[in-house]
């Protein structure tokens, strides 16, 4: 499946950077800034508790490199 690369700006792609380790580490997201871009593009989704993850997707669009 050929997916278009969606662009994103510093703040976007630091975003998803900070999101990735936090839940690798385990570490708390709700410092970690998200914008509704992020999630509209389907990167980023929130669980029952408010806390951040990345999707499948966030974590395709992170592999594809900046």
């Amino acid at each position: 499946m050929a997916s278009k690369k969606v662009q994103l700006n510093d703040e976007q792609w630091s975003a998803l950077q900070a999101l990735q380790e936090a839940n690798a580490r385990r570490y708390p997201t709700d410092s970690i800034k998200v914008s509704n871009r992020l999630r509209s593009n389907g990167f980023v989704e929130m669980d029952r508790l408010g806390g951040k993850l990345l999707t499948d997707q966030g974590l395709h669009r992170l592999q594809q490199g900046r």
